[in-house]
C-alpha cells in the first residue's frame, strides 16, 4: 500500500542543507494502522508529509497504492488519500453539513448524492442532528468528528493523521480514537498516525516505527489482542 525506498530529506538552515531524514526504508500494508513515534525533531511529521505528498523528498522513491509517486502521478494518487490534522481546519461561517460537503463542492460533484453521503457520514461519526450547527457551538471532539466526516467524503484508501487527538481532552480523545479504529475495521482504510503519545499508538496501531534523529531505529509489532482486552481508558492512563 505504501512503500518508501531510501528516502532522505534536507531542509535549508542558514543557507546550508540540514538532513532531517536519512535513508528511510519502510513498507505499510493495506488495511493496517501504522504509527510513527519519536521525540520532537525526530522527523516523524516530515515523513508523514512526504507520504501524503505535501512535500517531495530530497532523495528516494515513494509508492502509494503500489504506484510510484512522481510529477505525473502525484495529483491522482493524492486524491485517493486524506489527512486529518491536530487542528480541525473547519470553516467557521459554514454549517457542519456545509463543512462536510466542502470537498465535493470544490470537485463539483453531484449535489444531491453528496448531501445524502454527508448525512450518512455525519450519522456514522455520531453527529446526526448537528447538520445546521456551526463550529463555534461544538466541543473539540465534535469538531474533530466533523473533520473526520469531511475526510471520508472522498472515500480515501489511506488516511494520514498528524497528532489528531493532541488538542482534545481525555474523554474526547478516547471517542475519536474509537472512531478511527471503527473506520479501519469496518472500511478497511489504511491509517498512518503520527503521535508523540505512545499510549495513543498502543491503543490504535498494528505496528509502529520509532524514529530517532531522522532514522528508523526500530519497527515494533503491537499485540492487538492484548490491547483490545484493556479498556481505552486503562490503555491511555
Amino acid at each position: 500500500m505504501i512503500q518508501l525506498e531510501h528516502v532522505s530529506h534536507d531542509f535549508m538552515h542558514q543557507n546550508k542543507p540540514r538532513r532531517i531524514l536519512s535513508d528511510i526504508n519502510l513498507t505499510i500494508n493495506a488495511s493496517e494502522v501504522f504509527g510513527l513515534v519519536g521525540d520532537t525533531g525526530s522527523g516523524k511529521s516530515t515523513l508523514l508529509r512526504i507520504m501524503n505528498g505535501f512535500i517531495k523528498s530530497t532523495e528516494g522513491v515513494v509508492y502509494l497504492m503500489d504506484q510510484k509517486m512522481d510529477r505525473n502521478s502525484q495529483s491522482e494518487l493524492v486524491k485517493r488519500t486524506a489527512t486529518i490534522f491536530q487542528h480541525f481546519n473547519l470553516v467557521s461561517n459554514l454549517t457542519v453539513l456545509d463543512n462536510v460537503l466542502l470537498p465535493n463542492k470544490l470537485r463539483k460533484m453531484d449535489k444531491e448524492k453528496s448531501v445524502e453521503k454527508a448525512h450518512q457520514y455525519l450519522e456514522f461519526v455520531g453527529l446526526k442532528g448537528y447538520e445546521l450547527s456551526y463550529p463555534r457551538t461544538l466541543s473539540g471532539g465534535q469538531k474533530q468528528r466533523v473533520a473526520i466526516a469531511r475526510t471520508l467524503m472522498s472515500d480515501p484508501d489511506i488516511i494520514f493523521c498528524d497528532e489528531p487527538t493532541s488538542a482534545l481532552d481525555f474523554n474526547m480523545r478516547i471517542e475519536v480514537l474509537k472512531l478511527l479504529r471503527e473506520i479501519n475495521e469496518t472500511m478497511g482504510t489504511t491509517i498512518v498516525i503520527v503521535s508523540h503519545d505512545i499510549s495513543v499508538i498502543q491503543t490504535m496501531c498494528h505496528r509502529v516505527a520509532i524514529l530517532e534523529n531522522g532514522t528508523i531505529s526500530d519497527i515494533v509489532d503491537i499485540d492487538r489482542k492484548e490491547i483490545e482486552a484493556i479498556s481505552y481508558k486503562e490503555a491511555l492512563v
